[in-house]
């Protein structure tokens, strides 16, 4: 019998490695607790608060505050030191190079850390000062020597030299000590915020400190003059000022600030409750507050963040909870009209997410469940969705365009009267594809279930800009070699899309389609690449001949897989792929014995059939043979021109 902790207070509990298998957490105290490699399949979170407790609480705040002080008097003691050291009074003509130099840095530094982040502003300001340092060296060493011969002699102008570049430097130091205490004043505003929940107000708590830690060095060298003592206070305000600035976007999720971001949340979760490497499986988090929690390598297949608090503090690796939009989706389902382009929604719990007009193309929703989801006129092109449940789903409208679906894709009782084929219209067309075609007609319940259940024993492969034989035959070989069940019949489509072609394969239903991709790819690619090496090394007639041959062998395995048909049209294979129907009709001309057999190569498409008729290329028709295009047979490489 599963165990029930509900209500109950587990702060610090030790559950490490332990089988908690259906257990109830359901409104339970978890801050603290450990459940590092722990089996929770199917366990209930519901409205639990995880976290830290609350002495790990002060201890992180009152660290991050330490780091703030630190920063604070490194960066004021650093321009203090600076502008004391360029205000002798025997060299006080050339104070103005320094604070130029600081300036100049500083002003780099602050704007591209607004623009590209803390990063990318440290890594340009760095650049920027040894340059500018190098610059001021130069023009300080030149102008002070220039005047020190005036004055005083050689030996004077050598020492005015070495103090002006010395000078250079120290400059630079103090630019970078700014924005070193930018940084650090940054990374502790966020952990603050994070751990204690206050934001602006522990932000408001490190600038207090950072001030009074930028007085400090300010007033420990005072007599220094009036303006060094200003000056160090400016360097040390503008720095916390970018700090702040930092930390505040951090917090709202600016991708600028990730490394900020990501560096907080994980010093934040030190000593919170700790799910790394968990088995959380259907695990149900609704409404649980996860703040400085680690789901790091985490097993979250189908875990429920329905309204979640704070999951967007809690430290989650590279799952996909590291995508603010996939984590926004799981936590509110709400995906109208939002774009998840390539967004890794694998093992996702999408139970009745909005996804209406959705953007899902090339999405990853294989494992996922969308049962009830509506994905009304969602955009599904190429997306993977194996072993994915859409179980009662709406797909009214939806386009599925080339999306990979198999035998373990759940589409029971789907609700669906109409979809579409193609993404884009044809061209010249307002054509997607419509299914069924007619616009007045829809699917009766069931239909749909049945009209893709044959789709789910194909594989569809682009070939980007037509299909190039050697690459064809080395790859079709692969896969054949690979998988004994894939022969030359298992090709059952060749439609041409535009300048590409799509081959269409009849594998056996629990067939890894995404391995036959991947294979087919790899060898494709390889084969295309090794001969554009070859044609860089080989002569003319190498080629030629290497060429020759495999062409013929690409027209043999065509002829091969059509030719059997044409003896007796009543053996055609029933088409397995219900877009692209394959039959070979015989003519007159095809009749065995006849002393006018048409023995050229020509396998023709038309009305969603190929033919072997013809004079040498491959003629391909839509389903209701209002559309024909010909892919002709390629000319024989000997007769290309040169």
């Amino acid at each position: 019998m599963p165990k029930d902790f509900s209500g109950k207070n587990l702060r610090g509990h030790n559950f490490k490695g332990q089988n908690l298998t259906g257990a109830k957490f359901i409104g339970a105290d978890i801050r603290g607790a450990n459940f590092t490699d722990a089996i929770l399949r199917k366990a209930d979170f519901t409205r639990t608060k995880a976290g830290l407790q609350r002495r790990w609480t002060i201890f992180l705040v009152t660290v991050s505050l330490f780091l703030s002080l630190i920063s604070g008097l490194m960066s004021g003691f650093a321009s203090l030191w600076v502008a004391v050291f360029f205000t002798p009074n025997n060299i006080k003509q050339y104070t103005i190079i320094p604070g130029v130099v600081v300036l100049i840095v500083l002003a780099i530094f602050f704007i591209l850390t607004i623009r590209q982040g803390l990063g990318g502003g440290a890594a340009a300001g760095a650049a920027a000062g040894a340059g500018a340092a190098a610059a001021a060296a130069t023009a300080t060493a030149a102008a002070t020597a220039a005047w020190a011969r005036a004055v005083t002699g050689t030996g004077a102008a050598a020492g005015s030299v070495a103090a002006a570049v010395a000078g250079a430097g120290a400059a630079a130091v103090a630019a970078a000590g700014a924005a070193a205490g930018a940084g650090a004043i940054a990374a502790a505003g966020t952990v603050a915020a994070v751990v204690a929940g206050a934001g602006a107000v522990a932000v408001a708590g490190i600038v207090a400190v950072v001030a009074a830690g930028a007085a400090a060095g300010a007033g420990a060298a005072a007599g220094a003059g009036a303006g060094a003592v200003a000056g160090a206070v400016v360097v040390a305000a503008t720095a916390a000022g970018l700090g702040i600035y930092v930390a505040w976007r951090a917090l709202a999720g600016d991708e600028k600030q990730a490394l900020i971001r990501s560096i907080a949340i994980a010093f934040a979760a030190t000593g919170g409750t700790s799910f790394r490497n968990a088995d959380l499986t259907d695990a149900n988090f609704t409404e649980a507050t996860l703040k400085s929690t680690d789901l790091r390598t985490a097993n979250l297949t189908r875990t429920c963040f329905h309204n979640t608090e704070k999951l967007d503090r809690a430290r989650v690796g590279s799952s996909i909870l590291a995508d603010t939009r996939v984590r926004e989706l799981l936590i509110t389902g709400n995906g109208y009209k939002k774009s998840y382009v390539g967004a890794n929604l694998q093992g996702a719990n999408l139970i009745g997410v909005n996804l209406n007009e959705a953007n899902l193309k090339q999405a990853n929703l294989s494992e996922a469940t969308l049962h009830q989801a509506n994905l009304e006129f969602a955009n599904l092109t190429e997306t993977q969705a194996l072993a994915t449940d859409f179980t009662e789903a709406y797909f009214k409208g939806a386009c599925l365009e080339a999306w990979n679906i198999d035998a373990t894709t759940k589409l029971d009782r789907v609700d669906c009267q109409f979809v579409y084929l193609l993404e884009y219209p044809k061209p010249g067309t307002d054509d997607r594809e419509r299914r069924p075609h007619h616009i007045t007609k829809c699917f009766e319940p069931g239909d749909f279930e049945k009209l893709y259940k044959k789709i789910m024993e194909t594989v569809q492969i682009l070939l980007k800009d037509g299909i190039n034989p050697e690459a064809f035959v080395a790859a079709f070989q692969k896969l054949m070699r690979d998988f004994s069940d894939i022969t030359p019949e298992s090709i059952q489509g060749v439609e041409k899309k535009e300048n590409d072609v799509l081959l269409t394969l009849k594998v056996p239903e629990r067939t890894d389609k995404g391995k036959v991709e991947q294979i087919w790819d790899e060898v494709y690619q390889a084969r295309l690449e090794a001969q554009m090496r070859a044609e860089q090394l080989k002569s003319k007639e190498e080629i030629i001949a290497i060429e020759r041959h495999h062409y013929r062998v690409f027209q043999d395995l065509v002829k091969g897989v059509f030719s059997q048909y044409l003896v007796n049209p009543s053996t055609v294979p029933q088409p397995s792929n219900p877009i692209i129907n394959i039959n070979n009709q015989s003519t007159a001309e095809n009749k065995i014995g006849s002393d006018n057999i048409d023995r050229s190569r020509k396998a023709e498409i038309s009305g969603g059939t190929v033919n072997a008729t013809g004079a040498g290329s491959l003629s391909l028709g839509d389903n209701d043979g209002t559309t024909a295009n010909t892919i002709e047979e390629l000319p024989d490489p000997g007769d290309r021109p040169s």
